[in-house]
C-alpha cells in the first residue's frame, strides 16, 4: 500500500492530540514536499499512536515537549519520528526496548514497541531510538527519539500523490 506521508501524519496526529488532549505539547515539522511511502494507513496510525502515547507519558508538560517530523532524502526512504523532552533510558532498557514482553513498567504488556517493530519489518520499514536534539522554544534541549524509516515507491511503480485518493489514511493504493 501507498500513502501520502504528511497528509496521514497530519491527522493521526490530530486525531491522537484531540482524543489525549495533548494540543500544547505536540508540534509537527513536516517536509517539503509531501512524498508517497509504502505503508499500510492503519497500521502507521498504530505505529505512531504507540510512539505518542509512550511520548506523553514521559514527557514534560510544556509546549513542544512532544514533537513529531517528517524527513526526506534523495534516496528512496522518508523518515517520521516522534521526540519528547523525556529523561534518558537507562542503556539496560534500550538494549530491550524492541523485544516481546519487556517494560519498565509493571502496568505495561510489553508489546507496543515489539509490535512497532513488527509492522515496520511487515513493510519493510526499521524503527529505531536515539537521544537527540530539538528546539523548545528558545531552548535547545535533548530527548528521546523512536525514528521510523519508510520505503518510498521507485519510479517505476508510478505513485504519486495525484494518484493517491484525498483520504489517504482510509485508502490506500496498490
Amino acid at each position: 500500500a501507498a500513502v501520502s506521508l504528511n497528509a496521514c501524519v497530519h491527522h493521526i496526529c490530530s486525531e491522537w492530540c484531540a482524543q489525549s488532549a495533548s494540543q500544547h505539547q505536540l508540534r509537527m515539522h513536516l517536509c517539503e514536499p509531501d512524498v508517497v511511502v509504502r505503508f499500510d494507513p492503519e497500521h502507521l496510525r498504530r505505529v505512531l499512536v504507540n510512539l505518542l502515547d509512550n511520548a506523553r507519558r514521559y514527557a514534560s508538560q510544556q509546549m513542544g515537549a512532544i514533537q513529531v517530523r517528517t524527513v526526506t532524502d534523495d534516496s528512496l526512504r522518508a523518515t517520521v519520528d516522534v521526540w519528547s523532552d523525556g529523561a534518558p533510558l537507562d542503556p539496560s532498557i534500550q538494549r530491550h526496548l524492541f523485544e516481546p514482553f519487556f517494560s519498565s513498567e509493571s502496568r505495561s504488556s510489553g508489546l507496543g514497541l515489539y509490535i512497532c517493530r513488527e509492522l515496520c519489518e511487515g513493510h519493510r520499514a526499521t524503527i529505531s531510538y536515539q537521544r537527540s536534539e530539538r528546539t523548545m522554544g528558545n531552548t535547545t534541549t535533548t530527548g528521546n527519539e523512536f525514528a521510523v524509516t519508510l520505503q518510498r515507491p521507485r519510479s517505476s511503480e508510478n505513485a504519486s500523490l495525484a494518484d493517491l485518493p484525498t483520504t489517504p489514511w482510509q485508502t490506500s493504493l496498490y
